[in-house]
């Protein structure tokens, strides 16, 4: 009975909230998004609660007289030191509670800044409509594969897993992707290995490959890359992003080319953003191949060589990039409680009706949108358009006090999904400049533009007759200006 009454008396647990207390307050410090005079003003309140649950608690003995002549000294609970007690007990589950989000918040905010790998994915492939689901349905049997545009090493690390995997199957070489895609269309050989970034080879003889065929076994082959950011202080000097918005499956690292090209340009001392969409395939010199292609296939070199291809072309610096799976959108708009975005025109897309004018999207809502463009007779062209009119709703929303608030939660629901080579310090600062002068941003949208053209001479494809969109000089000055202008505080 003591050591129960010592295990609920007053120090305990006035010492378990003063604990949990320090605890909660050091995740907050660590988090450092709060600004200090809300820091202060916080540490004050909860120092003051551990003083007002102390006067409540503390006990005081009283001299009783036992009619002997002998004093004792007796404590009778009061209801004071109850209610002290329980209160003290509920605000030291809610400091270990505040301290387990903030820490989640924490590591969420360190997984998805400081990129600094890419995933290239591996995977071997057969048609959709055979039975062969497994490497073991392919004993004795070849499997092609092609080196074009591919890196030796790393295709050579991937057969020798698959073969760990079922040491009775061959690989053979081809020379191109060409030849890689017929021979499993026509039946040569029922499986192929390949890098699915380079999935794209496949499109003038086999359109719709990646809904025709399945995966049976994949590896990926992850490397460090080295920071290529140009860093800042994203609270006093303007700053750009890149931001890739890709639409496939798997990790966010994966290499893969990029259907979604924005440059977002930011002035934090202007309070002005600039959302510049590039077309995919847009007719640019790759920097990693010294002649032109379509501008999504710089992709398949990693962010690393779009970034130096967008900054070579436009002779402006890029600071930092950033990736979104739109796979994993309906997540993140969920995430922020969706979304207002400004609808162009009336159409109908996956289920949803779209009207012109301000609309409310979740989740789902907003992928259809973003991902429709048969409905339009600019095409891709209307899709990019919408899919920046989402990424907008989305910094609209981030930007709003509510959201910065719950931003632990939004980070660990779109964990997986997002990543930037900014650091996390980057993201807090911002943060706490906002919260600090609640400012109005003034967002502007812009799109690069050019004429669609059927031809060979890509970089990648060079005998391939495929779809670009040559640039329109004007468009590429005018955008190219404007970016400059927010950059110049103009």
């Amino acid at each position: 009975m003591d050591k129960v009454k010592k295990v609920i008396s007053w120090p305990v647990i006035l010492g378990l909230q003063v604990i949990s207390t320090c605890v909660f307050l050091f995740f907050i410090v660590k988090l450092n998004v709060i600004p200090t005079v809300y820091t202060a003003i916080l540490v004050m309140l909860l120092a003051l609660l551990c003083l007002v649950t102390f006067a409540l608690m503390k006990t005081k003995k009283r001299r009783h007289h036992d009619g002997e002549g002998h004093h004792h000294h007796v404590h009778r609970t009061k209801p004071r030191e109850i209610v002290g007690k329980i209160i003290s007990l509920l605000l030291s589950i809610l400091m270990i509670f505040g301290s387990v989000m903030v820490s989640k918040g924490n590591s969420a905010l360190d997984d998805i800044t400081g990129a600094n790998t890419k995933s290239t994915h591996y995977a071997i492939v057969v048609l959709k409509s055979s039975k062969i689901n497994s490497l073991k349905d392919l004993q004795n049997e070849s499997i092609e594969y092609c080196l074009q545009n591919d890196n030796k090493d790393d295709m050579n690390k991937v057969i020798k897993q698959a073969q760990e995997k079922e040491s009775s199957i061959s690989y053979d070489s081809v020379i191109s992707y060409a030849n890689l895609g017929d021979d499993l269309y026509n039946h040569t050989v029922n499986a192929i290995l390949v890098n699915t970034a380079l999935n794209g080879m496949f499109e003038e003889n086999h359109p719709d490959f990646e809904n025709e065929t399945k995966e049976i076994w994949t590896a990926d082959v992850k490397v460090k890359v080295k920071d290529f950011s140009n860093r800042v202080s994203v609270t006093n000097t303007p700053f750009t992003v890149y931001i890739s918005g890709i639409d496939t499956y798997g990790a966010i690292s994966t290499v893969a080319r990029s259907d979604v090209n924005m440059i977002m340009t930011v002035n934090p001392n202007t309070k002005k953003i600039l959302l510049s969409s590039i077309p995919r395939d847009y007719y640019v010199p790759l920097a990693n191949m010294g002649a032109s292609d379509k501008l999504t296939h710089s992709g398949i070199a990693g962010p690393e060589n779009t970034v130096k291809t967008i900054q070579n072309y436009l002779g402006v610096d890029i600071n930092y990039y950033a990736r979104v799976n739109f796979t994993s959108l309906t997540t993140m708009v969920d995430a922020l409680g969706g979304i207002t975005v400004d609808v162009d025109r009336n159409f109908s897309a996956g289920g949803y009706t779209y009207t012109i004018g301000q609309q409310n999207m979740n989740g789902a809502q907003a992928l259809a949108y973003s991902r429709e463009r048969h409905s339009f007779v600019e095409g891709d062209n209307m899709r990019v358009k919408h899919q920046q009119d989402v990424l907008m709703g989305m910094l609209n929303k981030m930007m709003s006090p509510a959201i910065i608030k719950n931003y632990s939660s939004v980070l660990n629901a779109i964990t997986g999904c997002f990543e930037t080579n900014m650091e996390s310090n980057d993201i807090t600062d911002l943060i706490k400049m906002q919260i600090n002068d609640n400012a109005a941003w003034t967002f502007t949208q812009k799109q690069f533009t050019g004429k669609g053209v059927t031809q060979t001479g890509g970089a990648y494809m060079p005998s391939s007759n495929l779809y670009y969109m040559i640039p329109d000089a004007i468009s590429v000055s005018e955008n190219t200006k404007a970016i400059k202008d927010v950059l110049n505080g103009k």
